[in-house]
């Protein structure tokens, strides 16, 4: 029997109160998650984890969301949960395959968010 495997997503938020019930929701929905509160340890992940997709918040503690997100992979899905819709949109411009999920957001919203941009990604 094959063991499947399901994609695996960084998570970029320095709110624990935000990053825990955000990763258990995630791991509920099939999706292995690694966690980073800072922007450099979320670009030593994407380098140690290779990730599927991202999710980011633009406003950490010790650096910039902004600089996570360049980061990544161009044909990697990213998802940017921001409380300032203006932040993104710069960003969403200039980096293919990236989403806005405007906090305060809805879980479900996030995870489908998600689930059709692997979906594209995979496709083309």
């Amino acid at each position: 029997m094959a063991t499947q495997t399901f994609p695996l997503v960084l998570l970029v938020e320095d709110d624990q109160g935000v990053r825990r019930p955000l990763e258990k929701f995630l791991q509920m929905h099939e999706f292995q998650v690694v966690t980073a509160e800072t922007a450099d340890a979320a670009i030593d992940a994407i380098h140690q984890h290779k990730p599927a997709a991202a999710i980011v918040d633009l406003r950490l503690a010790r650096g910039s969301g902004r600089d996570v997100v360049i980061s990544m992979p161009a044909g990697t899905p990213v998802i940017i949960f921001s409380g300032v819709p203006s932040e993104s949109a710069e960003l969403e411009r200039l980096r293919p395959r990236t989403r806005l999920v405007p906090k305060p957001y809805s879980l479900l919203m996030l995870v489908e968010s998600l689930r059709e941009m692997l979906a594209a990604a995979r496709t083309n």
